[in-house]
């Protein structure tokens, strides 16, 4: 529901100004206006205390446009007070304000008592809403964005700015309401976020086009285009408007509505403007439509106007209009507007349109006239009564293509995970991805949970609404689905409600967009993943455990062995939303288990952290060794889901540190060994590389002194994987020789030794190219392919990625862009992020030395992106060192500075694999400026970097740079001294393109 918080300002100064008796009677006239204003909008009165008024929109009756009627009635209830003039205490009329805050949002409600009011109010909401009162000014309305939303267009506000309030993590954006808006229209509501582009309604549009010639060829023409709210109707149709402004035709806007509506109130909104009227303004300062200049209007379209000039009066007995007069007057002046230029009128929400409305449609439709009429409704185009000819236009939800043409637009740089799940969530409707992108833009990485907890208010109210609208037995069983899940088989919805998918009601649920038949036989689904998670979170939560635990025993009772692995989610989901911490932690270990047997990582870490989760509570609740260790094998079973994706851990390392923390008080050595593992191994995944060889130090220790080779040679490959992050050379490739021969003696291609030896190849490969040794890094790279063969396996993408740095550092373009690429798609493919965005980020880098094209730059800082914001940092210096680099080549100066602090800042970390190359681009940025002693200083750096890696292609081009920079100081000499050495470490490692660009710098000489 939305809360009202109103306030007398200076309420205190006032109290003692004047007497007790004066006093008292402001209050009750402030009560008076309260019970008469609030309740005339759809608003009830949980309680007057004092000087304050709590008030609530949206129950018993949810409406969808409950925060604009908060705010009209906030607007009515200051007004008033402003009016009130308090005889004998000295203060005139305007002395006396309020200061309001709105808000929206789910409320727990109850009855009251004495004390409490008429009803209590509790949930975050209402103190939300009586915090903004508090920062509201003397006459100020404070309203939360998410609580309007396109019903923002009603009112004249503040630009919204980020508020932080207590009991709120996120900030929260506010606006000021100043005003009601002079002239409303639908697609101003949008103007304030980056509106769907226009994807997948072409075909739709064309035939609007078609009908649009027809009627400016002089046959009267009616298109009603339907759909659900949220389609893009208005978006469609402004698509259309616009081609007929452009043409010259004169088109009239005007909108149906159940709210502080009037008889023909879309032609009296035409009306408005073609005559230059507003309510609130004073008909004198109108003026009119240029094509009415010269016009002879008839008796009864004088009339109209008439008519028209006095809506703007205030007094309520000049609203009423008498359609039997208006209707024929309608008819008349849009007969003389047509013989001057076509006229296209568009109404929105015909199917709220009254009587007098659908009387003047027809009247303007018996025209022979060049006039095309768009009527947008929610309604069946047949449940709307047109006595004239129409055309039907019923459109779709957008297909995932176009969904993601959309997403993509309205979230540039978004990962493809991302891009999917609004997919999936919003199922096609464009209002419900443009609120999705807009939350994901605001909210940062924690924006998708936010929103299905009801972030955005007003699109919570608009799907609750719908809901209401039901009869009561199909909200009943609309409500039993949402909490069976967004996908579930069809028998347990008849279980559970008595209604299966052939029972009318599920049927007619269907034809009005709810649910539908699933993808596999036998299921159904929400349409729309948003709609189940607002209907979910509107059911009680005891009614709701108790339904999840009725569910939990039907699919307990399905049956036993693979029967019951197939529902081994369902039960986890549902036990842990019942309340039952064992069962669901045993059945989300299971699920997790089945997952990793399908190589499905992505699902297998969603189920183990959600046993780790329902664990906690048995832990914290009777803590005992038995559990303690249970968590710790759980966790390390995550470790082994998070292996090729550490991105997937939303929470870094916290996980792996509790589960040495927990392994510590088993006081067991084997899981403490284990514990600290798994800890360094995702240290070293999350690029913490001095953290990560500290613990795997450790687990080497312990697993030396419990005897387990297996867990010690597990513990070295990974060691020398965090010593050659830090690189520690020397070290790492004692161990990861170490790896190689354990794993290549016992493994055959396609094992899981042989993907790990496949890895610990591509290491050494990786590290033998740094060092120059370009050959032997090409042998170890083909025996690591060989290892992992045609498989889309994880480790499949990792050894292209360091192939392909392998042959960026060589200078083979081409060859690792392509390699790069590749890795890239099987990343998407096993649904990897971390691995997609350092394939991403390679092909970026690889396209823009090869072409110079903004985009493939702009790759690489969308991958670095997606990386860091989910704590992820291996290896990222170098996605720096490019940035730094193409920054510098472009003359963005400011972003290289940016991305050379992020650049030392790994550094700092022993992440180093990118500073020699950002130290360079640096180099040749100061050079620029004549600014020659930094640039020594950065390539003296540069050579540092080189030295401490023992990179000899670094120590070369670090020459060449220098070569180059000397050429420009005119300093030959030398020049020629570092060409010769870097022609010649070039030539001795076969990096032909970097010879072809010192040989041209030796032809400047």
């Amino acid at each position: 529901m939305t809360i009202l918080f109103s306030d007398l300002s200076e309420s205190t100064r006032l109290g003692e100004l004047m007497e007790s008796e004066l006093y008292a009677e402001v209050l009750a006239q402030l009560r008076r206006l309260c019970r008469e204003i609030i309740p005339r909008h759809g608003g009830n009165i949980a309680r007057i205390q004092g000087d304050g008024v709590l008030a609530f929109f949206g129950y018993p009756e949810t409406r969808e446009d409950d925060g604009r009627r908060a705010t009209e009635a906030a607007l009515e209830l200051h007004a008033a007070v402003s009016r009130l003039a308090i005889n004998g205490a000295g203060f005139p009329a305007g002395a006396l304000t309020l200061h309001s805050g709105i808000h929206a949002g789910l409320v727990l409600i109850s009855d009251g008592d004495v004390e409490r009011g008429r009803f209590e109010l509790l949930g975050n909401v209402p103190n939300i809403a009586a915090r903004l009162s508090d920062l509201a000014e003397r006459d100020d309305i404070c309203v939360s964005e998410e609580t309007l939303g396109p019903y923002s267009q009603f009112f004249t506000s503040s630009e919204p700015v980020l508020v932080l309030l207590k009991g709120r993590t996120p900030p929260l954006a506010v606006c000021r309401v100043l005003g009601r808006a002079p002239t409303p229209t639908r697609l101003e509501a949008m103007e304030r976020r980056r509106l769907c582009p226009f994807v997948g309604r072409e075909p739709a549009l064309r035939l609007l086009r078609d009908r649009l010639r027809l009627a400016i060829a002089g046959a009267p023409q009616c298109i009603v285009v339907s759909g659900g709210p949220g389609v893009g109707k208005t978006r469609l149709v402004d698509e259309l408007r616009r081609h007929a402004a452009a043409g010259e035709c004169l088109v009239l806007q005007g909108y149906c509505g159940t709210y502080l509506a009037e008889p023909l109130q879309p032609f009296l909104q035409m009306l408005r403007a073609l005559f230059g009227l507003s309510p609130g303004l004073p008909a004198e300062s109108a003026q009119a439509h240029p094509l009415l200049a010269g016009l002879e209007l008839q008796e009864g379209a004088a009339a109209v106007l008439a008519q028209a000039r006095q809506l703007v009066s205030p007094r309520e007995e000049a609203r009423q209009l008498s359609p039997g007069a208006a209707v024929p007057a309608l008819r008349n002046l849009f007969a003389q507007l047509a013989a001057r230029q076509p006229l296209m009128l568009v109404v929105d929400d015909w199917q709220w349109a009254d009587e007098a409305s659908q009387q003047a449609l027809d009247a303007v439709l018996s025209l022979q006239a060049p006039i095309l009429v768009v009527a947008m409704t929610r309604a069946a185009a047949g449940e709307s009564l047109f006595l004239a000819p129409i055309t039907t236009l019923e459109l779709q939800p957008l297909d995932d293509g176009e969904a993601a043409r959309a997403t993509r637009h309205l979230l540039p740089g978004a990962d493809p995970f991302v891009v999917a799940e609004i997919q999936r969530y919003a199922g096609g409707i464009p209002l419900f991805i443009e609120e999705l992108c807009h939350s994901a833009s605001a909210q940062g990485g924690e924006w998708l949970r936010e929103l299905r907890l009801g972030s955005a208010a007003w699109l919570t109210a608009l799907i609750e609404s719908r809901v209401e609208r039901l009869p009561p037995a199909q909200a009943e069983v609309l409500r039993a689905a949402a909490v069976i899940g967004g996908v579930f088989p069809a028998w347990l919805l008849e279980q559970v409600t008595g209604h299966g998918a052939d029972d009318p009601l599920v049927i007619a649920l269907a034809e009005q967009d709810f649910v539908f038949a699933g993808e596999q036989q036998g299921t159904l689904r929400f349409k729309h993943g948003i709609t189940r998670d607002v209907i979910y979170e509107a059911v009680g939560l005891h009614r709701r455990r108790e339904m999840h635990r009725r569910i939990a025993q039907v699919l307990e009772g399905r049956g036993e062995g693979a029967a019951q692995e197939e529902l081994y989610e369902a039960l986890a989901y549902h036990c842990a939303a019942a309340a039952m911490g064992e069962p669901a932690a045993r059945y989300a270990e299971l699920a997790g288990d089945k997952a990793m047997a399908a190589s499905a990582l992505d699902r297998a870490r969603s189920q183990y952290s959600a046993a780790l989760k329902a664990l906690d509570e048995l832990v914290s609740r009777q803590p005992s060794r038995e559990l303690a260790l249970r968590w710790c094998a759980i966790a390390q079973k995550l470790g082994m889901a998070c292996v090729f994706d550490p991105l997937g851990l939303a929470d870094g390392v916290a996980i792996f540190e509790r589960g040495l923390a927990l392994a510590r008080q088993s006081a067991s050595m084997d899981a403490i060994a284990r514990a600290s593992y798994w800890l360094g191994y995702i240290c070293y995944a999350k690029g913490m590389s001095k953290a990560a060889i500290a613990h795997c130090e450790a687990a080497l220790d312990l697993a030396t002194q419990i005897g387990d080779a297996r867990l010690a040679a597990q513990v070295r490959a990974t060691l020398g994987q965090a010593l050659l992050a830090a690189g520690d050379y020397g070290r790492a490739l004692v161990l990861l020789d170490s790896a190689v021969d354990s794993k290549r003696r016992q493994s055959r291609p396609g094992s899981s030794l042989a993907v790990g030896s496949a890895y610990a190849l591509a290491c050494k490969g990786y590290l033998l190219g740094d060092q120059g040794r370009f050959a032997q890094a090409d042998e170890c790279f083909a025996e690591a392919l060989l290892l992992v063969g045609d498989s889309l396996h994880q480790v499949s993408a990792s050894v292209h990625h360091w192939i392909s740095v392998v042959y960026q550092w060589q200078g083979r373009w081409e060859e690792a862009l392509r390699v790069a690429e590749r890795a890239s798609e099987i990343a998407e493919h096993v649904k990897s992020r971390q691995q997609l965005a350092m394939g991403r980020a390679l092909a970026g880098y690889a396209q823009w030395t090869l072409t110079r094209d903004p985009d493939a730059l702009q790759a690489v800082r969308d991958a670095t992106a997606w990386i860091e914001a989910r704590k992820g940092a291996l290896a990222t210096s170098l996605n720096h060192g490019w940035l730094v680099d193409g920054a510098v080549a472009s003359g963005r100066a400011e972003e290289a500075r940016h991305h050379a602090a992020r650049l030392f800042m790994r550094v700092r970390q022993h992440d180093r694999i990118g500073e020699a190359l950002g130290c360079r681009a640096l180099a040749r940025a100061a050079a620029k400026l004549n600014d020659f002693a930094r640039a020594e200083h950065y390539l003296d750096r540069a050579e540092c970097s080189a030295q401490v890696r023992g990179s000899a292609h670094e120590m070369a081009a670090t020459q060449l740079s220098r070569a180059q920079i000397e050429v420009g100081r005119g300093r030959v000499g030398e020049a020629q001294r570092l060409l010769d050495a870097a022609c010649l470490a070039f030539e001795q490692m076969n990096m032909r393109w970097h010879l072809e660009r010192a040989e041209r710098t030796r032809g400047m000489l």
